[in-house]
């Protein structure tokens, strides 16, 4: 009976000590200091999305177009993430600047066409940055 208390007790202060460093041994700790400050930037940005996305489909391009502002401003903050930290190859690190850019672009192209009064541009332009940001997520999200 002692025997299997211990075995209980090992087996369970084992699966705690996976339960701990899991995400670091799974290697879902991707960008390790950078963690916070890179779900701190994607809640901002989705929480924009969400206002943006609200006005377009209230048809109301100005406030749109205001709040895209708002949107570009989180999204300069994507692009200050420090990768020197990340554990990403060379090629996963380009990739990753290459689809934050193309969100950006996105952005700025849906901020010209909600400007310009262009709804169904402002659309397109708002979906390919909601596709930006699926793309992004596929290769660098965290594994649930």
């Amino acid at each position: 009976m002692i025997k299997m208390k211990r075995f209980y007790l090992t087996a369970l202060s084992g699966v705690g000590a996976l339960l701990i460093m899991g995400s670091v041994v799974c290697g879902e700790d991707v960008f390790r200091s950078a963690t916070p400050e890179v779900k701190s930037t994607m809640k901002k940005l989705d929480e924009f999305l969400n206002k943006v996305e609200d006005a377009l489909m209230a048809g109301d391009l100005p406030r749109a177009s205001s709040l895209a502002k708002d949107l570009d401003m989180a999204c300069h903050k994507l692009c200050d993430v420090d990768l020197s930290t990340a554990r990403l190859t060379s090629a996963e690190k380009e990739e990753f600047k290459r689809l934050r850019e193309d969100f950006h672009y996105r952005v700025e192209r849906f901020d010209a066409a909600a400007k310009a009064s262009s709804t169904d541009i402002a659309q397109f332009e708002f979906e390919k940055a909601r596709q930006s940001c699926g793309n992004c997520h596929k290769l660098f999200k965290k594994k649930a």
